[in-house]
């Protein structure tokens, strides 16, 4: 079809259409940036060049509040006459067939990106562009609905098929302006009305597009312009095109090359090369193996070389009913030769069968008497039967057709293909023994058979049992018949066809197709039915999964053991089980076994489901939780599944696997929400949210965003309503400390102090008004929130009450549960900063070691995500201390730890720590090289990670590190860009135990003696006024250099102040610099 099947206009009216739709665009821009003025005008504007327009409509009648205003594709798809079809059906059925519609509609929508937004009766409405927009979302909705029907097509069959009836689908596509509800995932509007009625234009199996599409996607499909029609609703009438068909649509390879099979082939090539110099010694060629091996593919691999080289090509076809006699194959064969159909007359079959012996060159009146009885015709149609009978007749017989067959190939070298060998008669199998016997060098026959229990031993005959494909040679199959699939796609057929080559070109061929292909369903099913008691048995099975424990089966069917061990015997006799190395059994294929699915109705299928759910419960030891889950929620038993799920998590979390555990209770959420409301859901809904929230926070960081969703639905299911202690000890109390607990940690971890001093007296107010008393673990949260605001005095009374002799007392709330580190712990390594602050680094490294005894015994993830904390604060303390051999050991077994355990921020905290120690060690060898330029480049990146992920907590202290580094440089504008945004953050957070340090190291960029004096002091004074006496002898010590005699005064103060035991390097320079004065 050419450009004219999609009137575009003259020149003009281009022209003007681009306009308009320029100044559509920028009123939905407008509409959405919040400027409903703005938008009106535009509008207005269109409607004076297009009187009339619909979209230009759509945007001045849009409310100016929430939702969003969208161009958007909208695709249609409607069943046709459904409901006729529902009152000539049974509502089982129904349900079946139009479920069946459903579960197509929606998948083909989401392989092409589109979102199902709502269903209209049995319609159903897609939008393409939210809520992920593509740059071709208008030839994905066109290419979706072309599928919709192709898919609907082949689900008819099958209607047709099993139930009697036939289902179509209709599709219509359109694109225009809407209200896009966000809220409710839907859309509002004409465009979205016009879809469906474009939709209703389309002919059952049809899609048909509206102009705005087919403007837009003309160069891509074949349109027919169908007669604009009027449609309810919409005045006027609606001009609408046909989709015939994708351009340029590629061929679908049917069938695969060769693949795993060099052995066989190999020999075919050099036996036919013998035959064609009348020397093959062995003429037979025999291949063995079960339906779908590939036995066919390598005959027609023969066939074709035999073809090829102009070799005369033969074929005796067995049939699985005609074994018992008749010559089948070679009646068949002759027939074929003759030209003799099944409308045949008898005469007429005689003279044909005379011309055939004439054509080969033997005598008619010879032959036509042993012949025609195989082809079934009597004497009295013309020739003499001969009079002989019984033995000696059938040898005479059998010795014509063979002679029949050699001369058809008239001496020439050629194939005989016998297809399905383990069919063919007694006598067939004879004849077909005589031709290898006479074949005299120049023949090649290739035989197939499922087994060889029909081969007599003495034929010459080469025998190949051939295997399935291994994973390799399966994937080289699949994607030589669509390269297109993706690596997991690969693996799912792989997964279900076992190594089959003929069950891997089904599954390719209808990888859209829900369930298995039509080609391999009959003989799958057949295989299914070999007595009454088998469905039963092959259905509970089929639910159990590939691999079936014999004990849990026995659990499962309502069946004594004799007759549970006859069906296995049956459905083994069957080839549709095998045992498996476990030593129970298995469905020979994936395949097999999901036929026996489709077997059971939904009903029974859930009810099975729920036996092997309990039935794995009940045995003895710790279940595969979450195999246990999955039956649970196909038994639709979701409570159940839940608390499977919850148990699931908890195994993993033993492992250590703490993305599996958080998936897990992501997955008992979902089943969660699909049990009755009421209290007691909303219990465990904040047990599971403050479980996901703090395996996140131990992966992640406890101020992931994640941890944030879980948090704000804990608080809005708990409510602000604090259990006094008149009311006792209730589990919404416990939920309430645990929520408020988990809060005050993730808002300490972003660095938001005033939310989480907020939270902070909130859990202390709600434990007063409960159970007043002292409780050591807000103690310790109190602790340390002063230590980050810098006010080092009070963090450290709280401190020492938290670490004190009763920090064991009171631990009735399972607000630790929940957290990824204890606050005690927590508190030991906060007051060990603290006395680092304070001068005194022994006293640091005596709370390290009792925060490190305190950790011992911490289970998983606590113990090692306290240690990575525990790590880190000392790797602190040694960079502090100049201590950078100590620090660099530390950073690589945090390092290692935190890769191992999977805690993302430890590991990068930990690498940043490590890169600053080995910037310093390079600077002590080689001074500011390049190289030492590209390290802070590189921390740079790092420390701007830390930013962006949102970790924030101590996140000065780094800034700090880097701009040390900076300096020593003299990198002196990029230091103090650094410096000024981290007391900035400073400032915003209230997180200020940095800001001396940070004022100090900034006074080093200033050039001004003046303005560095100014900024040494404010840094002495802040020192001074938080008591971080190291922080002030370093701000004293360089003034001092700077100043000289007159800060001694403010030196010797500072020295004081420090114990004059520590073991500071800056303590020594401070003593010496006054000595020397």
């Amino acid at each position: 079809m050419d450009d004219r099947d999609v009137p575009s206009g003259n020149g003009h009216n281009r022209e003007q259409g681009a306009s308009i739709d320029a100044l559509l665009d920028l009123a939905v821009a407008a509409i959405d940036s919040g400027d409903h003025a703005a938008a009106t005008a535009l509008a207005g504007q269109v409607l004076a060049a297009d009187e009339g327009n619909a979209d230009a409509e759509e945007l001045l009648a849009t409310p100016a509040h929430s939702g969003e205003i969208r161009r958007l594709t909208i695709l249609f798809a409607d069943l046709v006459d459904s409901t006729a079809l529902s009152t000539s059906t049974e509502p089982e059925t129904y349900r079946l067939v139009v479920g069946r519609y459903r579960e197509r509609v929606l998948a083909i929508v989401n392989q092409f990106g589109g979102h199902i937004g709502s269903t209209h009766g049995d319609g159903l409405l897609a939008v393409f562009g939210h809520p992920v927009a593509h740059e071709n979302d208008v030839r994905r909705a066109v290419l979706a609905g072309l599928e919709i029907n192709r898919g609907v097509a082949r689900l008819s069959e099958q209607a047709k098929a099993r139930f009697g009836f036939e289902v179509n689908a209709r599709v219509g596509v359109h694109r225009g302006v809407v209200y896009l509800d966000t809220a409710q995932e839907d859309v509002y509007g004409l465009g979205a009305n016009l879809a469906a009625r474009v939709c209703g234009l389309a002919s059952p199996g049809g899609v048909v597009v509206s102009e705005a599409v087919a403007r837009l996607v003309r160069d891509a499909f074949d349109l027919e312009s169908c007669p604009a029609a009027p449609v309810k609703g919409v005045p006027g009438l609606i001009a609408h095109y046909k989709v015939v068909g994708e351009r340029a649509v590629p061929t679908r390879v049917t069938q695969g090359p060769l693949v795993g099979r060099s052995g066989e082939w190999q020999h075919l090539q050099v036996s036919w090369a013998q035959a064609q110099a009348g020397r093959l010694d062995t003429p037979g060629v025999v291949f063995c193996g079960e339906p779908g091996i590939g036995k066919s593919r390598l005959a027609t691999a023969g066939e074709t070389l035999v073809r090829q080289t102009d070799g005369a090509v033969m074929e005796l076809i067995g049939s699985p009913f005609h074994t018992a006699g008749g010559m089948h194959p070679v009646r068949s064969l002759i027939e074929r030769h003759c030209g003799i159909s099944r409308f045949t007359a008898p005469a007429e079959r005689l003279e044909l069968l005379n011309a055939e012996l004439e054509r080969v060159g033997l005598d008619p009146v010879r032959f036509i008497p042993l012949l025609a009885p195989v082809l079934n015709i009597d004497a009295q149609h013309g020739y003499q039967a001969v009079s002989d009978q019984g033995p000696e007749l059938y040898s005479m017989i059998s010795e014509a057709v063979q002679t029949y067959l050699l001369a058809w190939f008239a001496d020439r070298p050629g194939l005989v293909v016998a297809e399905d060998a383990h069919w063919f008669d007694s006598t067939s199998l004879e004849v077909l023994a005589g031709v290898l016997d006479a074949s005299a060098g120049r023949l090649l026959v290739i035989v197939t058979a499922r087994h060889r229990d029909w081969l007599p031993d003495r034929w010459p005959v080469n025998v190949f049992e051939l295997r399935p494909l291994t994973e390799a040679e399966s994937d080289e199959l699949i994607t030589a018949l669509n390269p297109a699939l993706t690596p997991q796609e690969q693996a799912t057929i792989r997964s279900r066809c076992d190594g089959l080559p003929f069950y891997i070109e089904q599954v390719v061929a209808g990888i859209t197709e829900v369930g298995v292909p039509e080609a391999l369903y009959e003989p799958l099913f057949a295989r299914l039915r070999a007595s009454a008691k088998v469905v039963p048995v092959v259905e509970a099975a089929a639910v159990i999964g590939r691999y079936i424990d014999t004990s849990l089966l026995r659990s499962v069917v309502d069946m004594d053991d004799d007759d549970l061990h006859r069906v296995i015997d049956e459905l083994a006799a069957a080839r549709v089980l095998e045992p498996s190395n476990a030593g129970g059994w298995r469905f020979r294929h994936e395949l097999l076994r999901e036929v026996a699915v489709e077997l059971a109705p939904p009903s029974v299928r859930r009810h099975l489901h729920a036996r092997v759910g309990d039935a794995l419960c009940g045995f003895s030891g710790e279940p595969d939780w979450g195999l246990v889950a999955n039956h649970y929620t196909q038994a639709e038993r979701f409570d159940d599944a839940a608390s499977a799920h919850q148990q699931a998590s908890a195994s993993a979390r033993r492992r250590g696997a703490l993305a599996e555990a958080r998936g897990h209770l992501s997955d008992a959420l979902t089943q969660l929400d699909r049990c009755a409301p009421g209290p007691d859901r909303d219990r465990r809904e904040v047990a599971l949210r403050l479980g996901r929230g703090f395996l996140a926070g131990s992966a992640v960081s406890p101020s992931s965003p994640v941890v944030a969703t879980d948090l704000e639905r804990c608080l809005q299911l708990v409510g602000a309503e604090v259990p006094t202690a008149s009311r006792g000890r209730t589990s919404t109390a416990q939920e309430l400390f645990a929520t408020l607990g988990v809060l005050t940690g993730y808002y300490t971890g972003r660095a938001d102090l005033n939310r989480a001093t907020q939270a902070l007296e909130l859990l202390r107010a709600a434990l007063e008004q409960w159970r007043p008393g002292f409780w050591p673990r807000l103690a310790a949260w109190s602790g340390v929130l002063s230590f980050l605001r810098g006010e080092f005095a009070d963090a450290c009374l709280n401190l020492e009450l938290a670490t004190g002799g009763g920090a064991t007392d009171n631990r009735e709330t399972e607000t630790v549960g929940f957290l990824p580190i204890d606050p005690i712990v927590a508190a030991r390594i906060h007051l060990a900063l603290v006395r680092l602050v304070q001068g005194d680094l022994s006293a640091a490294e005596t709370e390290l070691a009792q925060a490190a005894h305190c950790v011992e015994g911490l289970g998983f993830p606590q113990g090692p995500y306290s240690l990575a904390y525990l790590r880190f604060a000392e790797v602190w303390m040694r960079m502090e201390a100049g201590q950078l051999d100590q620090a660099s050991a530390l950073t690589v077994e945090m390092i290692e730890d935190a890769q191992r355990h999977g805690f993302d921020q430890w590991r990068l905290r930990g690498t940043i720590q490590q890169a600053v120690v080995d910037a310093w060690t390079a600077f002590a060898e080689d001074g500011p090289s390049p190289a030492f330029s590209d390290r802070i480049t590189y921390i740079s990146g790092l420390v701007d990670d830390l930013r962006t992920a949102d970790l924030n907590v101590y996140l000065t202290f780094f800034e700090g590190a880097l701009a040390r580094l900076m300096i020593a440089a003299t990198q002196f504008d990029d230091a103090r860009v650094r410096l000024d945004a981290a007391l900035r953050l400073a400032r915003e957070t209230g997180m200020s135990f940095y800001d001396s340090e940070l004022v100090r190291l900034r006074s080093h960029t200033e050039q001004d003696p003046v303005d560095r004096r100014t900024e040494l002091q404010a840094a002495l004074q802040l020192a001074r006024r938080q008591k971080a006496h190291l922080f002030e002898l370093r701000s004293a010590l360089d003034d001092f250099e700077l100043r000289g005699q007159p800060a001694r005064s403010a030196l010797a103060d500072a020295i004081e102040r420090v114990s004059a035991e520590s073991a500071l390097t800056e303590l020594a320079r401070a003593s010496a610099a006054l000595g020397t004065s």
